[in-house]
């Protein structure tokens, strides 16, 4: 199966093994909500008589283990924690074959991720972003041990040292430095102990991939703890062939990444760890672009066969590099903790690619993008013995994403909207800066013995600048023509947002909540046309009921929750010429029902999986861009898309996974395998484009020895599914490009 990704080999050694505990429309959403609910309340209502049926013990059944989760900014156990929450392990990601953080949506049903270009755009329950440019952050915001990473592009990463991945679903405009309308991806990892461990790993898969992975850690000195994580990874053969030059295509040529952080504790109850990371990927991997299927082109074109194959006339490149530190300090006050996190991260992003995806010389795009932040967060939280459960802290944010600089070239060819001649290139140097300053507070209080009212506040204030450039280069001018001054312009967005939730515990089994939240986006500019003006915030009015079930002396979990969000202003994507612009898409609204379910079926097997069915809508979009396809290529007009579907948004995605282990005469044997439906969505808000419905499956057995050796076969995509990771309209055809699941596992 040329196309799927097998692994020939996957050898582990390990040492000093320690086992790692993962710790608007008020009236009619909550009618819409409500009636979502309803069959989640009277499942959670019947469970403590159901939980009394439950069979005989077996003693050799072991429960489900309790997972600590920091949704709240603190360690809790998730299933009493009034957010609907995802939470997967590191050991149980690598048995699906996530490896990366564009992998991530294959292990949790309402999350779906997308790398436009090398941009990570991630959607919960269908919010997120289209857009992508320098300076945009995305409407599901990533953190990396508290630390928020800005730029899209340095979100693309290995998953190489981590302890677990949460997943927050719905807005989360209270506790998290940067407002997030969709939600949130916080990645955890190892932090350095004081017994010592190791760990080396040798990978080799087909289209020539080898890669290795190796961890250590332990102790320097008396109070101080070390680690170090490191991954490289390279591909001899590409997925794919440019039918034009012969070259193979969709390969990552190299892949580093480097993790390392020391924990100092000086004292009883003060803690200081810092952490260094470095990240570099090079190769042609989401750059290389084709004709969408089933679109055309006013010159004729091959036929393209494989989804991984191209028609360009233009190289693809791309390569990302950036890396960060960070220093966490905590201080034990007694009645309180206070924290602070002190984070810079400098990023650089550089790609080449075809605009008009075919071997016609028509346009291509060389885009060097720089992007540096600086962060700092002190946060105060109340003691874990406190009857009152309550956090407050400030949020600094300081950014710039920059081109520098992004270039069109047009290879000679007249462009009707330049009236003094045929026009070589554009070139755009733009600087777009953020700062933000933020003060926030959430208090839980208990209303009798069983219920919690949990009351979130947040005031963001944030100023929004850029500043450019533009030159252009003619065909009959030996020498660049600086375009007209670009006057600077900045703007001030500020905002309250806010968080009430309920809960009641019915029994130790059943947990139920309801909640409220409002999540708030900053405008901002467009780097590629900095004479526009600002595009406006989005907000959105979330409405939720959960319950999180745990059944049968812990060996059934059922985490499921309905919801109703009111979407304003949404941020989209339009192209003007071969580039990228944004624009504010009117309002939606979106419901649905989604559910993570674990059961420990016998001591040997293990199921999960979930869920997540929605129900989207643009409710109000009079000036939708529309790209009718035709023979030709593409007629660009403006109407209606009220009544349409969200882009990247499915309808129904669903997960299953099972792990069987057994103990052999000579070592443990593990057997794992996954399965992910996605039923399609469009791409864009005229719901021309199309992703098809696709299946995909995943599987692998090991062998763990005693001696720490372990062995592992595996392959992802044995189904050979094509999924889209760009699907857009351009401005001489409409093009795509396809990823496969990798073949690192």
């Amino acid at each position: 199966m040329k196309d799927a990704s097998v692994a020939i080999l996957a050898v582990r050694t390990r040492q000093g093994r320690s086992r790692m505990t993962s710790q608007t429309k008020p009236a009619r959403a909550l009618r819409s909500c409500l009636a979502l609910s309803a069959g989640v309340a009277a499942l959670a209502a019947a469970m403590p008589a159901a939980a009394q049926t439950a069979p005989p013990e077996d003693p050799q059944v072991s429960a489900l283990d309790e997972i600590v989760v920091t949704a709240q900014r603190r360690g809790e156990n998730m299933q009493s924690v009034p957010i609907a929450v995802s939470a997967v392990t590191s050991e149980r990601l690598q048995n699906r074959g996530v490896t990366s953080t564009t992998d991530l949506g294959a292990a949790i049903p309402s999350l779906t991720v997308f790398a436009t270009a090398g941009y990570v755009q991630p959607r919960v329950r269908g919010i997120g972003n289209t857009v992508f440019g320098a300076g945009f952050e995305s409407g599901v915001a990533t953190y990396v041990d508290g630390v928020y990473l800005a730029s899209a592009p340095a979100s693309v990463f290995t998953l190489n040292n981590i302890e677990r991945v949460e997943v927050l679903k719905g807005p989360q405009g209270t506790l998290f430095g940067r407002n997030a309308t969709g939600g949130l991806i916080q990645i955890i990892t190892r932090e350095p102990k004081d017994t010592p461990s190791a760990m080396v790993s040798v990978t080799a898969a087909n289209y020539e991939t080898f890669g290795a992975d190796g961890y250590v850690t332990g102790p320097l000195a008396d109070g101080l703890a070390a680690d170090l994580g490191l991954h490289v990874s390279t591909q001899g053969e590409g997925y794919g062939v440019n039918l034009f030059d012969g070259r193979e295509v969709n390969r990552t040529d190299e892949e580093v990444n480097l993790r390392g952080s020391l924990v100092w504790r000086p004292r009883e109850g003060s803690k200081l760890r810092l952490t260094a990371d470095y990240e570099r990927t090079e190769g042609d991997m989401y750059a290389a672009t084709r004709l969408a299927p089933g679109t055309g082109f006013f010159l004729p074109q091959p036929t393209i066969d494989r989804a991984w194959d191209i028609n360009s006339d233009v190289r693809p490149f791309l390569a990302i590099e950036g890396g960060g530190v960070a220093l966490h300090a905590e201080q034990d006050l007694g009645f309180a903790s206070l924290s602070s996190i002190t984070a810079y991260r400098k990023s650089t992003y550089h790609t080449i690619f075809d605009a008009d995806v075919t071997d016609a010389p028509l346009v291509a795009l060389d885009v060097l993008q720089r992007d540096h932040q600086f962060s700092q967060e002190l946060q105060l939280t109340s003691s874990t013995d406190s009857t009152v459960k309550w956090v407050a802290g400030l949020f600094y944010f300081n950014s710039e994403g920059s081109y520098d600089p992004s270039v069109t070239a047009f290879s000679g060819v007249a462009q009707p909207a330049t009236p003094v001649g045929p026009l070589a290139a554009v070139t755009t140097f733009s600087q777009l800066g953020t700062e933000s300053l933020a003060a926030y507070a959430q208090a839980t209080a208990p209303l009798g013995k069983a219920t919690n009212l949990t009351l979130g506040y947040r005031y963001s204030t944030e100023e929004r600048t850029i500043d450019a450039t533009q030159v252009n280069d003619f065909v009959l001018i030996p020498v660049p023509v600086p375009a007209a001054p670009i006057p600077s312009q900045s703007k001030r967005f500020s905002q309250p947002t806010w968080r009430v939730a309920l809960d009641h515990r019915f029994s130790p089994e059943v947990f139920v909540y309801a909640t409220y939240n409002r999540g708030f986006k900053s405008g901002g500019y467009n780097g590629q046309f900095p004479v526009d003006a600002a595009f406006d915030p989005e907000q959105l009015d979330a409405y939720e009921i959960g319950t999180k079930l745990d059944l049968f002396d812990r060996r059934l979990r059922i985490n499921a929750a309905s919801f109703f969000y009111a979407y304003d202003d949404i941020q989209v994507q339009k192209f003007v010429g071969s580039q990228p612009s944004f624009y504010n898409g009117a309002s939606a609204e979106v419901y649905g029902l989604d559910a993570d379910i674990e059961a420990r079926v016998t001591s040997r097997l293990t199921l999960s999986g979930g869920f997540t069915w929605l129900h989207d809508r643009f409710t109000d979009f009079p000036n939708a861009i529309i790209s009718t396809q035709v023979p030709t290529g593409i007629i660009i007009t403006t109407g209606s898309a009220t009544g349409n579907r969200l882009p990247n948004t499915a309808d129904f995605s669903a997960t299953l996974a099972a792990e069987y282990v057994t103990t052999l005469s000579f070592a443990e044997l593990g057997l794992d395998a996954s399965y992910t439906y996605n039923d399609g969505y469009f791409t864009q808000p005229d719901n021309i484009l199309e992703q098809p419905a696709y299946h995909l499956i995943s599987a692998g057995v090991r062998l763990e020895f005693p001696n720490g050796v372990t062995a592992r076969l595996w392959g992802r995509n044995l189904a050979n599914e094509e999924i889209y990771t760009a699907l857009t309209a351009g401005t001489f055809a409409s093009n795509a490009s396809s990823r496969p699941r990798g073949p690192m596992g």
